[in-house]
């Protein structure tokens, strides 16, 4: 850990059953399925992200119809939580991965907050505590410290293990299986999510205080050493975000990486769409323009 302060954000994710259908809980609130005459809609958000997804997982009238060949079959109870299931473990992956686009803007200060400048202790508590009530459906830590208006933090990434493998495909009789994804796709999501989650976690340190005028952000992985065969962190981005870029409106439909790429930065990505090994940004590099 090269920061003096750390703090892991742990998965937040729940399922519920029960006989008036099926309840999802993310990070705390906000998820559920409605049920209803017109059957059941799932709908999925990232508590404190705006993402919100709503789709519709099953008619009622005794069970959802299913169009067989000649017939006509109704899928039971155990059949519609499982569809439920497979739609919101998409949705949540869908949220998560485009994580970016839910950068927050800039607040509107006040003179005080302008013409004082923060004692650096009281900013690193308020990130510590914007961190330590942030939940994501997947697990990942930040060390940091702040000094003469700029953040310094380094990010252990999620693994590109832990996103789903498989997506959710509409048959023609309307119900779904699992279809596994391409590598192409995979390493295409990893890198939407990683480089988004990065953005994400910047503007609300941004948001922290006017003061901020830097952020060197470097972000890891675990991999495995080719000759000892032991895994160890693996720097795969770094950059410096400048605050005036972040307080542009609309900057979040941007896509992740462009956005980040028109930063100084580290990033070395092949041609498959692997990020490979970097050298990290140090304090040092804060100094050159």
């Amino acid at each position: 850990m090269r920061f003096r302060k750390s703090i892991t954000i742990f998965k937040g994710l729940k399922v519920n059953f029960s006989k008036s259908g099926v309840s999802v809980t993310v990070g705390g609130k906000g998820v559920s399925a409605n049920v209803g005459p017109k059957g059941v809609f799932l709908n999925t958000s990232i508590p404190g992200t705006g993402l919100y997804d709503r789709k519709k997982i099953a008619d009622f009238g005794g069970g959802e119809k299913k169009k067989t060949a000649g017939a006509t079959q109704r899928l039971d109870g155990a059949e519609v939580a499982a569809q439920a299931e497979m739609i919101k473990l998409e949705a949540v992956n869908d949220a998560f991965v485009n994580i970016g686009a839910a950068a927050c803007d800039m607040p509107n200060w006040s003179e005080r907050e302008l013409a004082e400048r923060p004692d650096p202790e009281a900013v690193e508590a308020a990130i510590e505590a914007w961190l330590g009530q942030l939940q994501l459906p997947i697990d990942f830590k930040v060390s940091f410290e702040y000094e003469d208006g700029a953040l310094l933090a380094d990010m252990d990434l999620p693994e590109i293990e832990q996103l789903p493998a498989q997506k959710a495909q509409q048959t023609a009789d309307g119900t779904l299986k699992q279809k596994d994804k391409t590598q192409k796709e995979l390493k295409g999501e990893y890198a939407r999510c990683v480089f988004g989650l990065g953005i994400f976690c910047a503007s609300h340190c941004f948001a922290v205080t006017p003061h901020m005028e830097r952020i060197l952000l470097s972000a890891y992985t675990q991999r495995r050493d080719a000759r000892t065969g032991e895994l160890e962190d693996t720097y795969i981005y770094s950059v410096i975000f400048e605050r005036e870029a972040f307080e542009r409106r609309g900057y979040q439909n941007e896509e992740p990486e462009a956005f980040l790429l028109r930063f100084r930065n580290r990033v070395n990505k092949g041609a498959d769409g692997t990020l490979k090994k970097i050298v990290p940004y140090g304090p040092e590099d804060l100094e050159q323009r």
